[in-house]
């Protein structure tokens, strides 16, 4: 098959057109229908010039097709919508709890607004725990550090060296395994990060940590032997994707049923994967009023003026 065959085939074709009702970019399509190649494969398959394994790319293509085709109703829990990257981080940390080894951490990856923080609170309402809020003052300080993650785990004592924090925070795990979800975790210093390692190493908790991708590159920049030791415990590293117009329709259905399945919500989709994604979904739905003439624009309008006012 060459290259144009490719392009032209009803699969690509096929998964074009729903990229296109989707109005995302290659690297956030792919990801959202989980195609397991690159952002840049897909360009150029799509254009007719990939010079890789055709027939491998069209098994890819396919895969990914079917996923997105099947996609069904989007469920919700105790006010939760439960979207794929919400099953998966569950999926994954239900691996890393059965774990009889040190894999057991689960990263997750999202830009400002996409959903980390209401992942984070899921998991903690499905499995227990505690969920931690990182502190800028944790760059600076590992005692600062391992204090107030020993407040999290219910820690009352004053310590007053590291060593006793750490001896205290491993003793409690080790008594009580539990999930520990960070969110913030881009405040770890490469102390912190090694004494994830040692939680994971010497005790069966198993630990989430929430971080924006720009921050999980930082990380891996600045502290390269910490993280790389670190990552190397991870059963999964979750990306979350781009919103789709599946995922704005379920909001609407569950939270905001009072605008008509009639309106069209795919501005809001183009609008929110600009600006804080889910959060801003959220923002402009409120903002609708299914009886005002041209009621996604207006609202569109208004909560961009709000976002620009404030960047």
């Amino acid at each position: 098959m060459t290259p144009t065959q490719l392009s032209q085939s009803a699969p690509v074709l096929a998964l074009a057109k729903i990229q296109l009702e989707r109005q995302l970019p290659d690297g956030d399509f792919c990801r959202t229908v989980k195609f397991d190649m690159s952002g840049s494969s897909w360009g150029k398959i799509k254009k007719g010039t990939f010079s890789g394994n055709a027939s491998r790319a069209l098994n890819s293509v396919k895969k990914s097709l079917a996923g997105a085709s099947a996609e069904g109703t989007i469920e919700a829990a105790e006010g939760t919508i439960i979207f794929d990257h919400i099953l998966d981080a569950v999926s994954s940390v239900e691996i890393a709890r059965r774990a009889c080894d040190e894999h057991r951490l689960v990263i997750i990856c999202g830009t400002y607004g996409s959903g980390k923080s209401t992942t984070a609170r899921h998991l903690i309402r499905a499995f227990g725990g505690q969920l931690i809020h990182a502190k800028p003052s944790w760059t600076r300080s590992y005692l600062e550090c391992l204090t107030e993650i020993a407040k999290g785990l219910g820690l009352t004592s004053v310590f007053r060296s590291a060593g006793s924090a750490e001896r205290a925070i491993l003793a409690e795990l080790a008594h009580a395994p539990r999930l520990i979800v960070i969110d913030e975790a881009n405040h770890f210093n490469a102390s912190g990060l090694n004494f994830l390692k040692t939680i994971l190493n010497e005790t069966k908790a198993a630990i989430v940590l929430c971080t924006l991708p720009n921050h999980l590159n930082l990380i891996a920049a600045v502290h390269r032997e910490e993280s790389r030791q670190l990552v190397r415990r991870a059963v999964a590293i979750i990306h979350i994707g781009a919103v789709t117009s599946v995922e704005v329709s379920a909001i609407r259905d569950h939270l905001y049923s009072e605008i008509p399945k009639s309106i069209s919500l795919a501005p809001v989709v183009s609008f929110s994967n600009r600006f804080h994604r889910m959060d801003t979904v959220n923002r402009i739905l409120r903002e609708i009023d299914p009886d005002e003439p041209e009621c996604v624009q207006a609202a569109i309008a208004r909560v961009e003026k709000m976002i620009r006012l404030t960047a």
